[in-house]
């Protein structure tokens, strides 16, 4: 559920955050499809919260604390931000014991 911005809450386009990040304004658009980065349908556009914007570079700087050092060069790493839904990790479809596989039809 969304949390509608406060009288004092400084709302940017996507172009504004784009700009600001040094990213393309289609990045900021898929960051938000993906879950990435929250942000407001406003008529044809989206608008994004500053506090919003702070809390994702936070995200960003806190994860990425000293990746390069820690990394093996030959395992592949995903460098990707987590989005907020994905706090809890999600449980495998065949970790799950209670589940059935459908009857065949016949």
């Amino acid at each position: 559920m969304a949390v509608l911005p406060g009288p004092n809450d400084q709302l940017l386009t996507v172009s504004q955050v784009a700009e600001e990040l040094q990213v393309t304004p289609q990045t900021i658009r898929n960051w938000i499809d993906g879950g990435l980065l929250p942000a407001a349908r406003i008529g044809r556009g989206f608008r994004i919260r500053r506090e919003d914007v702070d809390e994702l570079l936070a995200r960003a700087s806190a994860q990425s604390g000293s990746l390069a050092t820690r990394r093996d060069v030959w395992a592949p790493t995903s460098t990707s931000l987590p989005r907020r839904r994905d706090a809890v990790a999600p449980q495998s479809v065949w970790e799950v014991v209670d589940t059935a596989l459908p009857a065949k039809k016949r």
